[in-house]
């Protein structure tokens, strides 16, 4: 057997080995016995090896079946009684193996998992208040769009690694002896699917409101479209990082990279006034950021629309704001879940 990252991984690659170890050795015995020790009989022998090697259920052990067999036949002429010692070698062999790999067991903690949970609800957050921060002061141009465009693309695949931190973390509880002098602390591994799921869904909507955004600032009345709509959506934005940054919190920080954050993200949006909302940490950003859309709808209907295509565009960016709100809504942990 390989000792694996986890007791539940190596438990698991365990009992695969053998059951493969000892249909290998079966069919070497069964040709053997029956057939006799021939050329023809190795050729058949192999063949159907390599067919019960196909069985998924296995997984990668599954190639030890044609190995096993061919070495049952050629080195103990397919004798019942060399299968035997030699699945018992196999059976003693694993059993130290697992015994070690509970001994030593790896710590059982979600530090990585909370780590990296933290690290993608910020980066959504400052994605969200930088937006936010470029459309009070005026902008944003188009080239500033393609970045905001490929740091939401990057966050798609930031939120998959993120996941398979939460579930290593998950198979590393599995079987573990360690986790019966952890008490209830694991239980909030589940919790992180929820977050990450909900994170993921923002910055797909965060990324289809760059989108309407960079067809904004393409438009020659975009001076218009910033003073009857864009400036005020910023604070719809702001509550939407606020509440970003608020399912990271409770968590660890960020894994550690030296510092710096990875090409094309957004920088975190400052404090003050028409600031990115993160001083009024003590507020429900959901409600507020419902609240502020829903104000945005009726001043909208109230305004004389005359620009072609304004309200398309307004009641897509009020859409996409509101589904994400909903997103961050439905994850597990804040107060307004």
């Amino acid at each position: 057997m390989s000792i694996q990252g986890t007791v539940h991984r190596s438990v698991q690659q365990s009992w695969r080995y053998l059951v493969a170890v000892t249909l290998g050795v079966l069919l070497a015995a069964a040709f053997g016995t029956t057939a006799g020790r021939h050329a023809w009989t190795l050729a058949v022998l192999l063949l159907v090896a390599l067919a019960f090697s196909r069985a998924q259920p296995l997984g990668a052990q599954r190639l030890q079946v044609p190995v096993t067999a061919l070495f049952a036949f050629s080195a103990g002429n397919g004798e019942w009684n060399y299968g035997v010692e030699l699945t018992a070698a196999v059976l003693i062999g694993t059993g130290c193996g697992l015994a070690a790999v509970l001994v030593l067991a790896p710590a059982v903690h979600h530090r990585d998992a909370d780590r990296s949970v933290a690290y993608l609800a910020e980066r959504v957050g400052d994605l969200a208040a930088g937006v936010a921060r470029s459309l009070r002061e005026g902008g944003p141009g188009q080239a500033e769009t393609r970045a905001w465009w490929d740091e939401a693309d990057a966050l798609q695949a930031s939120a998959r690694q993120v996941r398979a931190t939460v579930e290593l973390g998950e198979e590393n509880v599995r079987l573990n002896p360690r986790q019966l002098m952890n008490g209830g602390g694991l239980l909030r591994l589940p919790e992180h699917h929820g977050r990450v799921t909900a994170l993921e869904r923002a910055a797909h909507q965060l990324r289809s409101i760059v989108r309407g955004l960079d067809y904004a600032a393409g438009r020659e009345d975009h001076p218009a479209l910033a003073g009857d709509f864009l400036i005020p959506f910023a604070g719809l934005l702001e509550d939407i990082g606020r509440a970003a940054h608020r399912l990271g919190e409770g968590v660890s920080g960020p894994p550690d990279a030296g510092g710096k954050r990875e090409a094309g993200s957004a920088p975190r949006a400052e404090h003050g006034p028409g600031g990115s909302g993160r001083a009024d940490a003590d507020g429900d950003p959901v409600a507020d950021g419902r609240r502020r859309a829903a104000e945005l709808a009726e001043n909208s209907r109230q305004a004389d629309l005359r620009v072609p295509g304004e309200w398309p565009l307004y009641g897509a960016l009020l859409t996409d704001a509101r589904r994400a709100l909903d997103d961050l809504a439905r994850a597990p942990g804040p107060p307004w879940s």
